[in-house]
């Protein structure tokens, strides 16, 4: 943390000065470890790598690959859609594991991105399986089982509960506010 005019600061009260400096120090520490910003918005992870989504039987695995420098408290999340836009997707976090395995959604195609977060920043821009933000590639549950229908997403973290809004992870604002707009802190 940046103390301004610190050395003026010693000067004038070497006890303040060190006693700022202390509390800079640790205000920097936890910062560190909890991937925070005391001074402003935390910088958001570099997008992931790539995401491959395979399925058999109805069963979907999704698997993110990240190669990027990242700290610990880093957490990834996979959204499907029915729809090639992600119209209302459904998260499907992964926590800080990058393999998400076992999603039982039947035989219907279903597309798939995948981002990282820090629960204290915005979120990593997605990447997509197979392709582009304006070409991804469904994948197909295969099997007999039709699966479930998607429901109407609810949205994630601070994020409009009305769905509208993917790739939020844990929300773009620090708090929701009941039945309203964000709150921007």
């Amino acid at each position: 943390m940046n103390i301004p005019n610190l050395a003026g600061i010693i000067a004038r009260d070497p006890q303040l000065g060190e006693a700022l400096k202390a509390i800079s120090a640790a205000m920097d520490t936890v910062a560190l470890q909890t991937n925070a910003n005391p001074q402003g918005q935390p910088p958001k992870p570099p997008q992931v790598s790539s995401l491959v989504v395979t399925a058999s039987d109805g069963i979907f695995h999704g698997q993110i690959t990240d190669n990027n420098p990242v700290a610990r408290g880093i957490t990834y999340h996979l959204e499907a859609s029915s729809t090639p836009n992600f119209n209302q997707p459904i998260l499907l976090a992964s926590g800080p594991s990058r393999d998400k395995a076992g999603i039982a959604l039947g035989n219907q195609k279903l597309y798939f991105r995948a981002f990282s977060q820090y629960p204290t920043g915005d979120p990593s821009a997605p990447v997509y399986h197979g392709g582009s933000p304006q070409n991804p590639v469904a994948v197909a549950g295969g099997g007999t089982l039709a699966g479930p229908p998607v429901l109407t997403s609810k949205g994630s973290g601070t994020a409009p509960s009305s769905g509208t809004q993917g790739g939020a992870g844990f929300g773009f604002v620090q708090q929701r506010q009941s039945g309203g707009p964000p709150a921007l802190l």
